[in-house]
């Protein structure tokens, strides 16, 4: 997914605009209501709106089949769906939002990170839905705000680690995978010298960029300092504080940069997938949706996943999972009821399965098991059932601020950018560049 479960968000405005159904209302967040949906709305044509941004090929079937699902008992429905840029989705919902011309139906990637979306008066409280009991209880926490209330209908649980090709490792003569990060680096240059791009990196959708940082910072940073974020973002904290083991997170980012593709500059999400997919590049460090992503493009690939091992001691080789953010209805749309009923058929057991047989994700509908791809099996046995994951649902690695967000990813495209990889140099740009944003926020 890509998703804007990234350090950062948007850098620039979407080209795209789409003409959204939401019609002006009174400015706060509508109730919760136990009353059960029925099957089928009215016979009146209805036109709903749903914008998401999904770039994986699995992920797009998984909405279009699941409409074609909710289409069964409401032929009158007809769903416009609208994929923007991952990188630019949470400024394109801020623009939507001044014009109140907010869609029927959006994704939002955690609470604390579009709060300011819910406070408005956009997203309905499903707090008690019937439908929420097809959900198991465990990941309703990550849609909660904190007074307890539920904003959004949880589709996955996923994190970020280390997507890999296995025949790209057995070409390099590589029979395990690293769990420290000395091996990491061994490995790497193993499969250099067998001539595959050891990481493929698609910088030029800068959410990748955090996106290749976020699995070492949150199980070392994160993990270690859950504040650390929030304390940077108030001024309470400072990068060269390096209460997050920052700089460490930053000086092995910069040792790994010999190991990617040539022009990660210029290198889409859609070629990285292509990389990985085709065995040219080994392995992608992003969120677990890459394996969508590389069996879209090849559904022969020969899948894996492991965490990104930080240090030498392989215990602390943690797989980063959460379950946050999901599907919003907004309360002001015209068609909310059939908006609601559309979330019914997606809280569904045979949505549920049509996600995890697209999307290559584990849903986190009741009764679904990890055995839909063997990628997630080996996941489930190696990480999730030996609890070897660190549970980041409760936690936001984003900058609320789109300003400091922008700030932090035009600091990382300098480091990378720059030929002497300063990683000093970087930490000073991004202090005085918090503090002169603060100034003027002021």
């Amino acid at each position: 997914m890509k998703k804007v479960l990234t350090l950062t968000a948007a850098v620039a405005l979407l080209a795209s605009v789409m003409t959204g159904c939401g019609s002006a209302g009174d400015n706060k967040n509508s109730e919760g209501s136990t009353t059960p949906a029925s099957n089928k709305t009215s016979d009146k044509p209805i036109t709903l709106t749903w914008v998401h941004h999904f770039g994986e090929e699995g992920a797009r079937k998984w909405i279009d089949l699941g409409i074609q699902e909710f289409k069964k008992n409401n032929p009158n429905v007809n769903v416009e769906v609208t994929a923007t840029d991952g990188g630019n989705y949470k400024t394109f919902l801020n623009t939507k939002v001044a014009a109140n011309d907010v869609p029927d139906i959006y994704m939002i990637d955690e609470i604390p990170g579009f709060q300011e979306i819910i406070d408005a008066g956009y997203a309905t409280d499903l707090t008690g839905q019937p439908f929420l009991n097809n959900i198991s209880e465990q990941y309703l926490n990550g849609v909660k705000s904190t007074d307890g209330k539920i904003w959004a209908l949880p589709i996955d649980t996923n994190g970020g680690g280390v997507t890999y090709n296995k025949d790209a490792f057995a070409k390099a003569g590589i029979t395990q995978v690293p769990t420290t990060y000395s091996e990491f680096l061994a490995d790497c240059q193993k499969l250099k010298e067998a001539g595959i791009i050891p990481i493929a990196a698609g910088f030029k959708d800068s959410w990748t960029i955090n996106w290749d940082i976020n699995p070492d910072l949150l199980v070392t940073g994160v993990n270690s300092d859950t504040n650390w974020i929030a304390d940077v973002e108030a001024g309470k904290a400072t990068f060269a504080d390096n209460k997050g083991h920052f700089k460490e997170v930053l000086e092995r980012f910069v040792q790994r940069l010999p190991y990617v593709n040539d022009d990660p500059m210029g290198t889409s999400w859609d070629k990285v997938q292509e990389l990985l997919g085709s065995g040219k590049a080994a392995m992608v460090i992003n969120g677990t949706w890459t394996v969508d992503g590389a069996k879209s493009k090849n559904p022969n690939a020969n899948i894996g996943l492991f965490a990104f091992p930080s240090t030498e001691n392989p215990d602390d080789a943690k797989f980063a999972m959460k379950s946050t953010g999901g599907i919003v209805v907004n309360p002001k749309s015209q068609n909310k009821e059939a908006a609601m009923k559309l979330l019914e058929t997606f809280s569904t057991p045979e949505v549920g399965k049509i996600f995890q047989d697209n999307k290559k994700g584990i849903s986190v509908i009741k009764g679904l098991k990890p055995d839909f791809d063997p990628t997630y099996v080996e996941l489930d046995a190696s990480y999730l059932k030996t609890g070897k994951t660190f549970d980041w649902s409760q936690f936001s690695p984003n900058f609320v601020s789109v300003e400091l967000s922008n700030a932090f990813t035009d600091a990382i495209t300098s480091l990378i950018l720059d030929k002497n990889h300063d990683v000093d140099l970087t930490i000073k740009t991004l202090d005085d560049s918090f503090n002169n944003i603060r100034e003027l926020q002021k």
